[in-house]
């Protein structure tokens, strides 16, 4: 995928403090992008760029929040919808297609900004490849990707892939994998020492200009995505997840959500910002629920995020919330449907 430097990041990182450039200091230009680089407030360790939660935490994150969020900055985006996925607005499709791959909105509006700048331009220059999904550095974007609500699909769906391997203990498909040394494109010799940072490095490897080692000086690379994360999550009151964490629904359940544990099938209820110890019989004020799902293919009752391969319609089917079977068509590529990452996979 292509590394964008954006020009918006001037003002930005003069108020951080930089300082106006001097005009005696000759501009350092990215190679990739022609635009001018200036030096972050802070660098990154090339071997830990961001935390796996970075990635894949914020799923509390709302629709209103990023609709906010893209208007402080003045983003052509707040006022876009896209014709091809039913008009919905930027912010939603930015929200839903991130949450449906279990990946952080806020990392997606980053890694936007990075690749097209988008969040804080009010310009359409790059809408079509948004993300940078299907666009390598070598050749134009796949036609099968041109779209604003297709690159956020794509590049969630491309992570998640990415992340699906690593946790498998398997090399990404570039050969990325963490406590593992291997090449960037700069090149640096970079050792992850977590998902998040292999992961990125399959997506964009390069280290570029803002790491603490290694890295070309012309160049935003992965290194860049850190600096616009931690700096868009400073820049906005997200807040953060209340209620209790659920490994079973691999997401945040609201106070008294309920939650039907893989393990045993116990029902456990949060409360006060904790799990009840369980009961064999569902709380009757569930506020949310994640309960098992009746397979008919299985003979069985399957856990939340269980991803099946019915016998009726040849199609893959996820566990979702209240015990509903929803449509999970990239199950068998991603590992991962509407409700998160496959917590198993059942193929015909």
């Amino acid at each position: 995928m292509k590394t964008r430097l954006w020009l918006l990041l001037v003002p930005a990182l003069v108020a951080a403090g930089c300082g106006p450039i001097d005009e005696a200091d000759e501009p350092v230009i990215d190679e990739l992008t022609g635009q001018v680089l200036l030096e972050a407030t802070t660098k990154y360790d090339m071997h830990r760029l961001l935390e796996d939660t970075d990635i894949t935490g914020g799923q509390w994150i709302t629709t209103a929040q990023v609709q906010a969020f893209l208007q402080q900055n003045n983003s052509f985006l707040a006022n876009y919808r896209d014709p091809a996925f039913s008009n919905k607005t930027a912010a939603a499709l930015i929200v839903e297609r991130s949450k449906a791959f279990g990946i952080s909105p806020l990392y997606m509006l980053a890694r936007i900004q990075v690749e097209s700048s988008l969040i804080q331009s009010g310009n359409s220059n790059n809408l079509a490849k948004a993300t940078g999904c299907g666009c390598p550095d070598t050749s134009g974007c796949d036609a099968q990707y041109v779209g604003f609500g297709k690159q956020i699909d794509c590049s969630a769906k491309k992570l998640r892939g990415y992340l699906t391997d690593l946790d498998a203990g398997r090399a990404t498909i570039s050969g990325w994998r963490v406590g593992v040394t291997k090449s960037t494109s700069d090149p640096c010799s970079v050792r992850p020492v977590n998902k998040a940072t292999a992961a990125l490095y399959t997506y964009t490897p390069w280290v570029g200009a803002y790491a603490l080692q290694c890295g070309r000086t012309t160049v935003g690379g992965s290194s860049l995505v850190s600096v616009v994360y931690h700096r868009y999550e400073s820049a906005y009151a997200w807040g953060s997840a209340s209620g209790c964490y659920s490994e079973t629904a691999d997401t945040t359940v609201p106070e008294l959500g309920c939650v039907q544990s893989s393990s045993d099938a116990m029902w456990r209820q949060c409360q006060s910002g904790a799990f009840t110890a369980g009961s064999t019989t569902k709380p009757t004020n569930c506020t949310a629920s994640y309960g098992w799902c009746s397979s008919a293919t299985l003979g069985r009752s399957v856990p939340p995020r269980t991803c099946v391969q019915s016998t009726g319609d040849q199609q893959w089917h996820q566990c979702g919330a209240n015990s509903a079977w929803l449509s999970a068509p990239s199950a068998p590529i991603s590992g991962a449907g509407p409700a998160g990452s496959c917590f198993a996979m059942y193929g015909l």
